[in-house]
């Protein structure tokens, strides 16, 4: 186990140092415009990588102008961005619900156009939103981002380690039965020492902390999500994008769940 352990740790290292150095340069250069088109360009991988599981034919000009279409009421209706990211965090809230009861919806499937465009499009308008009309007085919103990334990024690196070393415990078989309840834990105690580090160090007040470690568990909530779409395709990883990770939404799973319970989060609370 411990051999196997370490096999894919190094096969995963490369890809996620990467990925991180990329995060951490983007952030540091503070640049909206970049920002903004490295999100788009994020989207259409996730559109495009969605419509190859459905199946479906992929025209590149209907996608184009569907990331066009997202962005036309970003500029000129704050509000409207509020309220889709609003409806996107109540599905997340609906679709935990179902898991607790063990409920399994049929219309979670890659075969749902629909539910793929919904959920994305609720991911990109909340870090649109966070971008272009979030203001904070006590954080920069750049360090902001990479805060909420960040702690996505260690919950999962958290529940996979420790999940991996002691984990017994399935947290929901069903769906995905090498999750387990320690592996949860050791995700939110990733996640908790580093909120603890940056608050120590006064780089982030206690409301967003809060606002962090509620919006946390939709980490666990969207790695579900896609468990159950992969499981219902009966495969293994979404794509193979990324050397080690597999496909964009392997890696953006909890990310896509996070990022609107968040922003809905801060605006109620902050």
């Amino acid at each position: 186990m411990v051999k196997e352990l370490y096999k894919n740790i190094l096969q995963r290292l490369p890809a996620a140092l990467i990925l991180a150095i990329c995060l951490f340069g983007i952030i540091y250069l503070q640049n909206t415009i970049l920002i903004l088109i490295i999100i788009l360009a994020v989207g259409l991988l996730l559109i495009k990588e969605w419509l190859m599981l459905s199946d479906s034919k992929i025209d590149f000009k209907q996608i184009i102008f569907f990331l066009a279409l997202i962005m036309l009421p970003i500029f000129f209706a704050e509000s409207f961005l509020e309220l889709f990211i609003g409806i996107t965090a109540i599905f997340w809230f609906a679709y935990t619900f179902c898991l607790i009861l063990k409920i399994t919806p049929s219309y979670i499937s890659f075969q749902n156009n629909y539910l793929g465009a919904f959920v994305i499009i609720g991911f990109l308008y909340g870090l649109i939103y966070l971008i272009l009309f979030s203001e904070f007085l006590d954080i920069n919103k750049y360090f902001l981002l990479f805060v909420i990334l960040f702690n996505t990024i260690l919950a999962d690196v958290g529940a996979y380690l420790v999940g991996s070393s002691i984990g017994k415990t399935p947290l929901l078989q069903e769906i995905s039965p090498n999750k387990t309840i320690e592996g949860f834990i050791g995700g939110v105690g990733f996640v908790l020492i580093f909120l603890s580090v940056i608050f120590f160090y006064n780089f982030i007040s206690l409301d967003l902390i809060i606002a962090s470690l509620l919006s946390l568990p939709f980490a666990f909530i969207g790695d579900y999500f896609e468990s159950q779409l992969k499981r219902n395709k009966s495969i293994k990883d979404s794509g193979s994008l990324i050397p080690g990770h597999g496909g964009i939404w392997d890696r953006l799973d909890s990310h896509i769940a996070v990022v609107p319970i968040f922003m809905l989060i801060t605006n109620l609370i902050i």
